[in-house]
């Protein structure tokens, strides 16, 4: 079968938080996040992925007096000890709980920092813990329900307006005349040049402003086109859609997939890498009752395995309901997932796909998408046309795909 294109997309992780700059951080989760103290306070800043939007607020406001707020004293900041001037961040390690305090070079500071930060910051510390290790939490509770957002194939995606944001830039003050300038025609020359400037200088800034606003208008104009053709079943304008839409998945895991659309655009097929199974977290946290700490409960194999098992099908269930809905004319959907394994005697890498799954539009409608959360994604792929080699406990044995 002869397909129009080949695309390599990147679904990017689930939330990922990035606090503050400077002075004290934590970092917990996949990819950390921080909170940082030094003269201007304790700064928590979080940020959304791929938006450009984040949020930045000072976690112990100073009273009026000036002096620092914390869970034991309002300490003056003079009175920090000189060890504090040296810490750049806080690192939780989320698979064996160890908080380090580091310098600017990410060089651990020891135990006598830590004891800093528990002393002139503990109330703040502990928020933060709370916040991180539920993050953690719940992020492992995504990894194994991903299905859960599966479109029903009927469910074309909407199109969501993206607003031009650029502020229009703001008219000049033009200089006014004083008295002297009245009377003083080489001063009220430079008055008019220097008000000229400034009108030229605007007016330059609001043409471009004008293009840039127009250049927007037109590509949203152009998606409004876009997705009302794919909803009509052009096959380009599926594919644009299909991939625009796969972008903006917001997996728990990094994951990338390539997709082809045959030429009459009745078969999509799809395949994905998955993540390996170690590169999966294995922990469950608790921040302690008392003090500055974190418990860790390490996931047995066989759970690290079965949440493998709910993940790489879930992920499979998805990306088949996202290539239904996206594309209204395709009538069969051919899944394949890999994972990437070394090969000992050449030292490269092989692909070893873990299962295989055809699925027709008819079948793929019968499942209940308003009902999801009863659904076990690994069985549900079982019921259709699947090729497959795994154990009860989720130990995938290599299979021909489709």
């Amino acid at each position: 079968m002869a397909f129009r294109f080949r695309r390599t997309v990147s679904i990017f992780p689930g939330v990922r938080l990035n606090l503050g700059k400077r002075g004290v951080s934590l970092s917990a989760g996949m990819r950390g996040a921080n909170v940082t103290m030094g003269r201007g306070g304790l700064f928590g800043n979080v940020g959304i992925p791929g938006t450009g939007l984040s949020y930045r607020e000072k976690l112990n406001k100073r009273n009026s007096g000036g002096n620092r707020k914390s869970s034991r004293a309002g300490l003056p900041s003079s009175r920090l000890p000189p060890l504090a001037e040296q810490i750049a961040q806080v690192r939780l390690n989320t698979t064996t709980g160890d908080i380090a305090i580091l310098d600017s070079d990410g060089s651990d500071l020891g135990q006598d920092a830590l004891n800093i930060a528990k002393e002139h910051a503990r109330e703040e510390l502990e928020n933060m813990l709370h916040q991180q290790v539920d993050a953690h939490n719940q992020m492992m509770a995504r990894i194994g329900a991903i299905h859960l957002d599966t479109p029903a194939p009927d469910a074309f995606p909407e199109m969501v307006p993206e607003p031009f944001e650029t502020p229009s830039p703001d008219k000049p003050e033009l200089r006014k005349r004083d008295w002297l300038a009245f009377i003083c025609p080489a001063r009220r020359q430079a008055f008019e040049a220097s008000n000229e400037r400034n009108r030229n200088r605007y007016q330059r800034a609001y043409l471009q402003w004008q293009q840039e606003k127009a250049k927007h208008e037109q590509r949203e104009a152009t998606r409004t086109a876009l997705y009302e053709k794919a909803s009509n079943g052009d096959i380009t304008a599926m594919e644009s859609v299909l991939d625009d839409h796969l972008m903006d998945i917001d997996w728990p895991r990094d994951t990338e997939l390539s997709f082809e659309l045959s030429e009459d655009g009745k078969t999509l097929m799809v395949d994905v890498d998955l993540p390996e199974i170690d590169e999966f977290p294995t922990t469950e946290l608790r921040v302690y009752q008392r003090g500055i700490g974190i418990s860790v409960d390490e996931l047995s194999d066989t759970a690290s395995r079965k949440l493998y098992m709910a993940h790489v099908h879930g992920m499979g269930f998805r990306l088949i309901g996202e290539g239904f809905a996206c594309a209204p004319a395709v009538a069969t959907v051919v899944l394949s997932a890999f994972t990437q394994v070394p090969d000992a005697a050449t030292g490269g890498v092989d692909d070893k796909y873990l299962y295989s799954v055809e699925v027709g539009r008819e079948a793929w409608s019968r499942i209940h998408f308003d009902n999801l959360d009863t659904l076990d994604p690994v069985e549900a792929l079982a019921a259709l046309e699947l090729r497959r080699d795994m154990t009860k406990t989720g130990i995938f044995r290599a299979i021909e795909p489709f």
